[in-house]
């Protein structure tokens, strides 16, 4: 069973999508904002608030739209791809 679980588990890691073909892209200025409003990935329901950031659809290692290379999916980012995750969302 363990072994099955981590079969799925490397399945899901190599079917998700490099950042560039996400349209994701991180803007420094926005890292103090408030993040549970607007398309930030903070607020995105793929959003995993662990190791610095990961996403379920999005890689976390590559190059963004700008070409900065980064190891994580930062809460400040955005792409298009975004889905609310309405119990972070504020009105």
């Amino acid at each position: 069973m363990a072994e099955r679980i981590k079969h799925l588990v490397e399945i899901a890691k190599e079917a998700r999508i490099p950042k560039k073909r996400a349209g994701y892209i991180e803007i420094a200025e926005f890292q103090k904002s408030d993040l549970t409003k607007g398309y930030f990935c903070k607020a995105c329901v793929y959003f995993l608030d662990v190791q610095g950031g990961k996403c379920a659809i999005v890689k976390s290692q590559g190059e963004d739209c700008n070409g900065r290379f980064s190891k994580v999916i930062a809460p400040f980012g955005y792409c298009s791809l975004w889905a609310p995750n309405k119990s972070m969302l504020k009105k």
